[in-house]
């Protein structure tokens, strides 16, 4: 469930470490039905991440998936994990464009940090709080080794993250 929700919210790596102790925990209980769930939507969650082997463990966990809900008779998770694995097979692999890991959401709020707004302005464009606006800021810092905001900014302009460059 904490994997879900963080993924709602955009917190994508965040959501990446529930679903890694749920598939721990549900393996080591004996859960196969929610473990076929949580592979699906963790790799879900993988797929949007987008970063580097996220395709591919994205894949492999689809396909224990598709295992698991076939020996058990789970139409609706077979239907679900066999579009996303024809989509797969359909969509080329894209390698994400961004530097120092940043997600597609931290290069969004980079952005906007770059544009002068606030977190409660970035919260309000991106429709997120105003914590996981402060949790991107963070997590952005510490993947470009920056301390405030006009650092963040000459990186942004620099690697031409910033709008209108």
């Amino acid at each position: 469930m904490l994997g879900l929700l963080t993924h709602t919210m955009g917190d994508l790596d965040r959501a990446v470490g529930h679903f890694e102790d749920s598939l721990v925990f549900c393996r080591k209980a004996g859960y196969r039905p929610e473990l076929a769930w949580t592979c699906c939507d963790y790799a879900d969650t993988l797929l949007q991440r987008n970063q580097p082997g996220d395709r591919e463990q994205a894949r492999s966990l689809m396909e224990e998936s598709l295992a698991i809900s076939t020996e058990l008779g789970m139409r609706p998770l077979i239907e679900r994990v066999q579009s996303r694995l024809e989509g797969l097979e359909s969509s080329p692999s894209a390698t994400p464009a961004y530097p120092d890991g940043l997600t597609q959401r931290e290069v969004e709020v980079l952005n906007l940090i770059a544009q002068g707004k606030s977190n409660r302005g970035i919260g309000e464009e991106l429709v997120i709080s105003e914590g996981t606006v402060r949790r991107h800021v963070n997590n952005i810092y510490d993947k470009i080794s920056v301390t405030n905001r006009s650092e963040a900014t000459r990186y942004a302009l620099e690697r031409n993250l910033a709008e209108g460059q």
